[in-house]
């Protein structure tokens, strides 16, 4: 392995997505979390910081005392972090820092709340098919309001957490999904680019993928240094598996300004073979896993059931892949707070196996 890159073992967690109660998590179960993290030498605690009533129906919204007015129709009053008198992520980065703990935050930019959206950002629109079926919470990364409310929301985000010990922030999405987007936007974008009608193409055509490509690599590339001229020297990780329909090209993410791709691994049901194609599909970025050790459902998003010896058996596929592939720089455990404590064993024992490859 190349030593001037740190291998990362670590949580993702949700500062609300997935707890059990309306506020979420507050700081004693962070410090306890940094604590066992420590005790079993993980270097890596992704926070994301949002969540979305339509896969939580407990949790909706930004979980950070937004400082820009027109964010503030996002933030989830439920969440203790969310509060300015209860925030907590401040002291938590600290902390972190002191155990040798890095942090990322982590958030989603496309999915929103099409109740709240229009507050803020009234001319939002929901990506949508060919049939004009729109796609639920999914926002077009073409529309001009989506484009400036995910700026806002990065800068909201960093300027508020504007900690050296905040090393990286990730981000899933800013694409489009498969089999879409027909909107109005779009239409009008792909007739400037290419003086084509978009609807006469669909996903299997090149002139259609090759313009997503080009419309989300720019601006990836635009987001990634507007990123590091607030911070400087920040990683930039993309959440996302490079799959067709997206706009996400393996072979341009470089070009993009992306410094590492999270692919989201054993979501759904797969084998060696099928880990092993998708991480030869992303090279030759650098690449940190995704890996979903739920044993639990989410509503309107069914997951493959986690177990011990499951999770162990996916740990031995990643220290077969890692011998020899150096840009796999480490794994991301998610979602820490629905983890059994059967499964959060077998995460630790994985965890010290690869520690030792």
């Amino acid at each position: 392995m190349d030593s001037d890159k740190k291998f990362y073992l670590g949580w993702q967690v949700g500062i609300t997505y997935e707890t059990a109660v309306t506020e979420g998590n507050r700081l004693p179960k962070m410090l306890a979390l940094l604590d066992e993290m420590a005790e079993n030498k993980m270097n890596l605690l992704s926070l994301m910081m949002t969540s979305y009533a339509f896969f939580d129906p407990l949790h909706d919204g930004f979980c950070w005392p937004v400082n820009n007015p027109k964010l503030e129709c996002f933030r989830d009053q439920n969440c203790a972090n969310a509060a300015r008198q209860t925030e907590f992520v401040s002291t938590v980065i600290e902390e972190a820092e002191k155990r040798g703990i890095a942090i990322q935050l982590f958030t989603n930019l496309a999915i929103y709340n099409p109740d709240r959206i229009r507050t803020s950002y009234p001319g939002a629109a929901e990506q949508c098919s060919r049939n004009g079926e729109t796609y639920p919470w999914l926002f077009c990364p073409e529309n001009e309001d989506i484009w400036q409310l995910e700026n806002d929301e990065v800068e909201d985000l960093l300027r508020l957490y504007n900690h050296s010990n905040v090393q990286s922030i990730g981000f899933e999405r800013l694409s489009f999904a498969p089999g879409s987007c027909y909107c109005a936007d779009c239409q009008k974008a792909f007739f400037k680019d290419t003086g084509l009608s978009l609807p006469d193409y669909t996903d299997n055509d090149a002139v259609f993928e090759q313009w997503k490509n080009d419309v989300i690599t720019k601006k990836l590339c635009i987001l990634s240094e507007k990123i590091r001229a607030i911070r400087p020297g920040m990683e930039v990780w993309l959440h996302t598996s490079c799959a067709t329909g997206w706009g996400h090209d393996p072979n341009r993410l470089k070009e993009a300004k992306i410094d590492c791709v999270i692919p989201h691994i054993a979501h759904f049901e797969m084998n060696q073979l099928q880990l092993n194609t998708l991480l030869n599909h992303i090279s030759p970025n650098d690449t940190v896993l995704h890996c979903c050790v739920r044993n639990k459902a989410l509503q309107n998003y069914p997951i493959w059931a986690k177990t011990p010896a499951l999770i162990a058996q996916i740990g031995q596929w990643i220290a077969d892949y890692r011998s020899g592939h150096e840009q796999l720089r480490g794994i991301l455990f998610f979602n820490e707070n629905t983890v059994s404590e059967e499964n959060r064993k077998a995460v630790y024992g994985l965890v010290n196996k690869l520690k030792n490859v």
